[in-house]
């Protein structure tokens, strides 16, 4: 295994961090500083404030102050059964890991990170009830437990996250049944890049299956040059082997190295890396490495609901079925029409006195209806001539009178 080789695989220990604060992070509260907000102290009492009242509330904050500086202190003293002791047997965050997970991670965190700390800020404490929630600002610290064999030195570890611990009072013990983090950002680095400014950008959140880019800027000293990729993964526990991002390192051209990407589909939050290696103007040697990741927070898709889908369906069913109906009443109202006249007619046929051809033909077969037609055309044609010829033969006697009348006077003078 060559050098480049080793100091690649041993990245992915580093890696690790940002999972493991994850689910940590909601660990790393206390009750050092505990802010409450402008609204909380001055607004009037009522069920529209964060804070209704505070003295109503006085002994529930009390207990969780107590809980909070509690955790924090087991967490640095990395006491596993202490600060697990602090949580709901159904406890559950926003990245799905239950409360076994969070322990594996958390004790493979401190194995990795042995002098690690945490210092919490308490930006918001909210009673209501038998619920609390507790909003913080969380900032870690460590040293990796191993060197790194390019650079020959150990990893320092910075982290910064802000979120919400949810709490829940059994009886009277408050327990924590969950947790979210809404910003992340981790930096592990080795060597001279411990010095290096190194900016890593990316949307907080972004929709699943959504086109987002990540980009990260550094300040390389005179003679240096890097590499660099970005990648990202979704947050699972334990990760399946082989479901990370295969991003290849690149020279980094400038200071900057950007990326595009698309959030996973499967609708789970991510965790974005960001790896850069500093080497000399050869690339013949690593000077330096820093892992820089943040969190990603994907959105869900849209998913319709099955019974509305049956629900249309049936709508358009039963549309289909009225229509359908309609449809049929018409022709049988169109078809009742056609009977009637075809009745009528056959009554005025009846009436009508036939030609002896006529009923020779009806006692011999029934006529067709082009046959019909043929004799009705032919009795209209007959009409109309026998009325033209009484026309013309009036028309003829009238002359024949004038004209008789005149002869007659004509004899007469």
């Amino acid at each position: 295994m060559t050098k480049k080789t080793a100091a690649r695989k041993n990245l992915l220990t580093p890696l690790m961090v940002s999972l493991a604060l994850c689910a940590s992070a909601g660990i790393n509260t206390g009750a050092l500083a505990i802010e409450t907000s402008p609204a909380a102290t001055t607004a009037a009492s009522g069920d529209s404030v964060l804070e209704p009242d505070n003295k109503k509330n006085e002994k529930e904050r009390k207990d969780i102050e107590s809980l909070l500086a509690n955790l924090e202190t087991q967490w640095n003293a990395h006491d596993l059964d202490g600060v697990m002791s602090h949580y709901s047997d159904d406890y559950i965050n926003n990245d799905g890991l239950d409360k076994k997970a969070v322990a594996s991670i958390t004790k493979k965190f401190w194995s990795q990170y042995p002098d690690s700390k945490s210092n919490s800020k308490i930006k918001q404490v909210r009673i209501d009830g038998n619920f609390s929630t507790i909003e913080s600002r969380d900032v870690a610290t460590g040293t990796t437990d191993k060197e790194n064999l390019d650079t020959g030195t150990k990893g320092e570890l910075n982290s910064v996250s802000e979120g919400q611990v949810y709490l829940k009072k059994n009886g009277s013990v408050w327990k924590i049944i969950g947790d979210r983090i809404d910003y992340e950002k981790v930096r592990v680095s080795y060597g001279l890049a411990r010095q290096l400014t190194a900016n890593f950008s990316a949307p907080e959140q972004v929709k699943s299956g959504r086109q987002y880019s990540a980009r990260v800027d550094i300040s390389l000293p005179v003679g240096l040059t890097a590499i660099g990729s970005i990648m990202s993964q979704p947050l699972k526990y334990p990760q399946p082997a082989g479901d990370e991002d295969k991003a290849k390192p690149r020279i980094i051209d400038g200071e900057t190295l950007e990326r595009v990407m698309y959030a996973n589909t499967s609708n789970r939050n991510e965790l974005l890396m960001a790896t850069v290696g500093i080497t000399n103007a050869t690339r013949s040697h690593l000077m330096g490495i820093t892992v820089v990741t943040r969190r990603l927070n994907v959105i869900p898709q849209t998913i319709e609901d099955p019974s509305e889908k049956t629900e249309v369906a049936k709508a358009d069913d039963d549309s289909a079925k009225k229509a359908e109906a309609t449809s049929n009443s018409s022709k049988e109202k169109t078809s009742a029409e056609s009977d009637s006249t075809k009745s009528k007619a056959d009554e005025t046929g009846k009436d009508e006195k036939p030609d002896k051809a006529d009923k020779s033909d009806k006692s011999e077969k029934p006529a067709t209806d082009e046959e019909k037609t043929k004799k009705t055309e032919t009795k209209s044609d007959s009409s109309s001539a026998s009325k033209s010829s009484k026309e013309t033969s009036s028309k003829l006697k009238e002359k024949s009178s004038k004209s008789k009348k005149k002869k007659d006077s004509t004899e007469a003078e």
